[in-house]
């Protein structure tokens, strides 16, 4: 049984410029989430991984050029590393198209990637300009019908929004039977994001893995959303239908990087 490593990475909202951003008007943020992203490659690279995937948001509302710079970090920090991108509610298709794929097109964005023995498809659940997620008619016929023959060790599907949340600000509008369908096909694992929040979760015949963002973390108590200072992002390792998933939580920036002696320093 062959075991593939993969870097889960979710929610990075990037811009090659934060200036006057909501970053820095609403959440007042002094560390961006590009800084944490670029960290978090650093270690990434280090780790070599199989696949990396990023599940979303990738970018926050930005242009071509945003996407272009994205393409370039990680041509810069993991040019030898494989990486799959799935589209949140903060990316712009038709951005993503020209300036990540360099490709004249538009519409929702659906792949099929084919690692070691797996196959990783990637599906949209997001409406630009809407936080819930969308999961029906011909976005899910497109997946079902791929599903229709296995492949190899099974199948890792790539997307947004989860299926099934506890989280109370948000909802993914499927069909109620999507996971029992699922369930019925050789569909190991489901990686996705946007709760920023990290969560595994047993969905019949596969697992649900949420990991956190790379902007804040979110947590909903009783009847409040809380932004918190958690980012980072996951490694999962699958074996067969043997799932592990480690979280490496990125904390804040040491301030201090460096120590001398007095009259020693350089």
């Amino acid at each position: 049984m062959e075991a593939i490593k993969i870097a889960h990475i979710s929610d990075l909202h990037l811009r090659k410029d934060y200036f006057d951003s909501f970053f820095e008007r609403e959440l007042s943020q002094r560390i961006m989430p590009l800084d944490y992203f670029t960290w978090a490659l650093k270690e990434i690279s280090k780790d070599s991984p199989d696949v990396i995937v990023m599940t979303g948001d990738l970018i926050h509302e930005g242009s071509e050029e945003d996407y272009r710079f994205l393409r370039g970090l990680l041509d810069k920090y993991v040019p030898d590393i494989k990486v799959i991108p799935a589209l949140g509610n903060h990316d712009f298709k038709k951005a993503f198209y020209r300036g990540f794929l360099e490709k004249d097109e538009d519409g929702p964005y659906f792949a099929v990637e084919y690692i070691k023995n797996y196959r990783f498809i990637v599906i949209d659940t997001a409406v630009e300009g809407r936080g819930d997620g969308y999961f029906r008619g011909e976005r899910a016929e497109l997946l079902f019908n791929e599903l229709k023959t296995g492949y190899g060790e099974g199948t890792i599907i790539l997307g947004h929004h989860p299926f099934k949340t506890d989280q109370g600000w948000y909802i993914t509008d499927c069909d109620a039977d999507i996971c029992e369908r699922l369930s019925e096909t050789d569909v190991i694992a489901y990686l996705c994001g946007h709760a920023h929040f990290n969560e595994s979760r047993q969905m019949g015949g596969f697992v649900q893995l949420v990991t956190e963002s790379f902007d804040y973390g979110v947590e909903t108590v009783k009847d409040e959303v809380i932004y918190t200072d958690v980012r980072g992002y996951s490694t999962v390792t699958a074996e067969g239908r043997d799932i592990r998933s480690h979280l490496h939580v990125l904390t804040p920036y040491e301030q201090v990087f460096k120590r001398f002696k007095l009259g020693e320093q350089v």
